[in-house]
């Protein structure tokens, strides 16, 4: 998983006046870890994606607005039998 930055600007920004602080008491997570996602999308681990899952839930949004989802992987069939 990897966090929609622009997005979750916009969330922040909209939301919560650009306050990174109130967005993250929201979600129940540290602010450092918001600035840092916000940043360069470090910092984004399970328990960031977690919270926003919930917030998400709670405030009926789409979370995969805010997070891209890996894509499926195809699996490779084992090899051929001669």
């Amino acid at each position: 998983m990897k966090p929609n930055i622009p997005a979750i600007q916009a969330l922040v920004d909209n939301k919560f006046s650009g306050n990174q602080s109130a967005f993250a008491r929201e979600i129940g997570v540290d602010r450092a870890q918001v600035s840092k996602v916000l940043k360069n999308g470090t910092g984004a681990g399970a328990q960031f994606f977690g919270s926003l899952m919930s917030y998400c839930k709670r405030t009926h949004l789409e979370f995969d607005r805010y997070i891209f989802l890996p894509k499926c992987v195809k699996k490779i069939n084992e090899a051929k039998s001669a």
